[in-house]
């Protein structure tokens, strides 16, 4: 209890220590700060931004001028996000260096600029060099006034001549490693604490003599980018130790001398009944007879110890025909039960099983005690076929699906690890149920469901038909015909899920085909010299997948048909749906050199990856149109249904437009 009272006052100590490097780093970027808003907000930058006055620029921002601020990188930018003037130095050297790129990524990408006269940034951004410190500020006047003229970036290198700066400010050892580079392995173990305790410092003894504190910082995006870790000598943990040390040989000499009379007194007064009480208990152990009972006399702390040992044995014996009566009843309530109920050790061998599990077995109990599931496959059917029992000793998770067996019966089979006092497993509940009847009348629901929903849809369709007569304006009517083409997309998807009787998935391509021919006749008198080209296989998706990809492809028919081509026009659409190969990861940072189009959003995929290509030779997608904020339902409708999905979707300017949009098969 000592000892940690000394281990919390060198935490308390540590912490402290740690924090005064934390406010020296903190220091660091507020005088960056600080000095970033002094320049940005001045009527001489403000002007400059506006004229690009080469006056200013020779006045200064000469090399000197900026060491003598302590800034590497200083970046002057516009409000449409162009760089007007940017420089670097070296701060020790003096001499001037190349603008790193990847800051300049940053910029282009709109992470570094502010978009208010009260929006500014400040924090580490990761470098190819080094960390950087940056401070954005937004350019107004020296009243701090505006209209906003675009952003003062100041940039100042985290390297080792700042730590070294650092580490005589505070006289302390330091060490910085940055997140995502190779790094020892108790920064390593950091990294997942940080996750989880966002902001807390680390305090954690490297060996006797040192302990250390680590922090991290995070970068302007507010994730991990470095763990700083801060050395200390355990001065305070040391010397409380030796203290107790020389306590602890005190009351050591003192409990012998005191345990020596106290033995002696024991042997002479307590000893031989002792021997008594002791061989009365391995007599209970051995013969296992709870009736016996101890006599001692004499009215003394031996003589209630033997009264106490005779109620303890009257209650467990009282206790063990409890337990076998509740053994007796857990016996007929598994036994009621119509599901496989099985108890399995490690080794997949059976240790119980109730009644329903026997007769499946046709076997009594003490024959199935000690059969292994694995090596008796006639006998073991939904109880191991199915289920990977081993992964479950492995991982410890309980695991639950639905099976349908080779005889056509669907059985619900759930597998629940057993463990001991300890945590270690030591055996699997599992139990099974044939859930062939309740499935059967599920499909028949859902196929009820799909067959409704359908008649609805067309019924819905026919109203829009009956309400569109009514109306002369064609963009009333053109708005009509839309929606009546996109709930025929969604009834076609219920006409496919009834007649096929798969009611989860259905094969896309076929679906498809209709979909095109119903799109085809119902622009056929305007569009009659436009050819569609149709390559899909045999795909099955989700029904959620299905409908919303339904949607994408008659929003897209449409547009081509309206605005690529016309009427009279020539033309061909393209359409094409791939199973592609799947990767893991995807480089952020890589750019199609094929494309000469808006930027993709770039995804990780798991699982099955599906391409959609929707191309068409008409007269192209207008460039004033950004197809991510359209002003337009049907893109609108597009854009949403593509994030619905979990995909991404890539335009592609040229001979014509093609939209190529790709997907997971699982949808959400």
């Amino acid at each position: 209890m000592q000892l940690s009272n000394f281990l919390e006052i060198e935490k308390a100590d540590i912490l402290d220590n740690v924090e005064r490097v934390q406010n020296v780093v903190l220091t660091e970027q507020g005088y960056l700060d600080y000095t970033a808003q002094d320049w940005a907000c001045w009527d001489d930058t403000y002007m400059f931004i506006e004229d690009r006055n080469p006056q200013y620029i020779d006045v200064n921002l000469q090399n000197l001028a900026l060491v003598g601020i302590n800034v590497n990188v200083i970046i002057f930018v516009d409000t449409s996000g162009s760089v007007v003037y940017a420089k670097a130095v070296d701060i020790h050297s003096g001499e001037e260096k190349p603008v790193p790129q990847d800051l300049l990524n940053l910029i282009e990408n709109g992470t570094l600029l502010t978009k208010s006269e009260n929006d500014t940034m400040s924090g580490l951004v990761l470098l190819d060099e080094d960390p950087m410190f940056i401070s954005c500020s937004p350019i107004l006047t020296t009243n701090h006034l505006g209209p906003l003229r675009g952003t003062l970036i100041f940039g100042r290198y985290f390297d080792s001549v700042l730590l070294d700066s650092f580490k005589e400010v505070t006289r302390s050892s330091l060490l910085m490693y940055r997140v995502g580079r190779d790094m020892p392995d108790d920064f390593q173990t950091k990294i997942k604490s940080f996750s989880t305790l966002p902001g807390r410092t680390i305090v954690e003894p490297l060996d006797e003599e040192k302990i250390a504190g680590y922090f991290e910082l995070k970068d302007i995006s507010d994730r991990p980018a470095i763990i700083i870790r801060v050395d200390f000598p355990r001065e305070l943990y040391l010397h409380g130790k030796k203290t107790l040390n020389y306590m602890y040989f005190f009351l050591l000499l003192t409990g012998l001398m005191t345990g020596v009379g106290v033995k002696f007194s024991i042997d002479r007064l307590f000893l031989s009944r002792i021997v008594v009480i002791d061989d009365f208990v391995a007599k209970i152990r051995s013969e296992k007879d709870l009736s016996s009972r101890l006599s001692l006399e004499d009215n003394d702390e031996l003589y209630r110890l033997s009264k106490e040992i005779n109620r303890m044995l009257t209650e467990i014996y009282l206790t063990e025909q409890e337990l076998k009566a509740q053994e007796r009843e857990k016996k007929v309530l598994l036994d009621s039960l119509e599901e496989l109920v099985v108890f399995v050790n490690p080794g997949l061998n059976l240790i119980w099983a109730n009644k329903a599990a026997l007769d499946y077995m046709e076997m009594n109990l003490k024959e199935a005690v000690g059969v292994c599931l694995k090596s008796s496959p006639g006998l073991s059917g939904p109880l191991s076929e199915y289920l990977q029992l081993e992964q479950i000793f492995v991982t410890g998770s309980k695991k639950a699906e639905e099976f349908t067996a080779k005889d056509g019966n669907v059985w619900f089979v759930q597998a629940i690890p057993v463990t001991n006092e300890n945590g270690k497993i030591i055996g699997i509940l599992e139990t099974c149920r044939d859930i062939t009847e309740k499935k059967k009348i599920e499909q028949l629901r859902k196929k009820e469901i799909n067959h409704r929903i359908k008649n609805n849809l067309q019924i819905v369709s026919s109203m829009l038909d009956l309400q569109a007569e009514k109306f002369s304006d064609k963009k009333v009517i053109e708005a009509f015909k839309e929606s009546k083409s996109r709930i025929l997309s969604m009834s076609l998807i219920h006409q496919e899920l009834y007649e096929s009787g798969k009611l989860d998935s259905l094969d896309f391509s076929s679906y498809l085909c209709k979909l095109i021919a119903d799109l085809t006749r119902s622009y056929y008198m305007e569009n009659c010299k436009i050819q569609v080209d149709l390559d899909a296989g045999s795909v099955f998706l989700c029904v959620d997948t299905a409908v919303s990809l339904g949607i994408i492809i008659n929003e897209l028919f449409t547009n081509s048909i309206k605005y690529a081509f016309p009427a009279g026009i020539e033309g061909e659409i393209h359409i094409s749906l791939v199973r592609e190969i799947i990767r893991d990861e995807v480089n952020k940072n890589e750019t199609s050199s094929e494309t000469s189009s808006e930027n993709s959003r770039e995804i990780s995929w798991e699982g099955e990856r599906y391409k959609l290509v929707f191309a068409d030779n008409g007269r192209g997608f207008p460039g004033e149109i950004d197809f991510r904020n359209p002003t337009s339902l049907g893109l609108q409708l597009v854009n949403a249904l593509v994030d619905q999905i979990e995909g991404s979707i890539e335009l592609k300017k040229g001979h014509g437009t093609e939209f190529e949009i790709r997907f997971s098969g699982s949808g959400k």
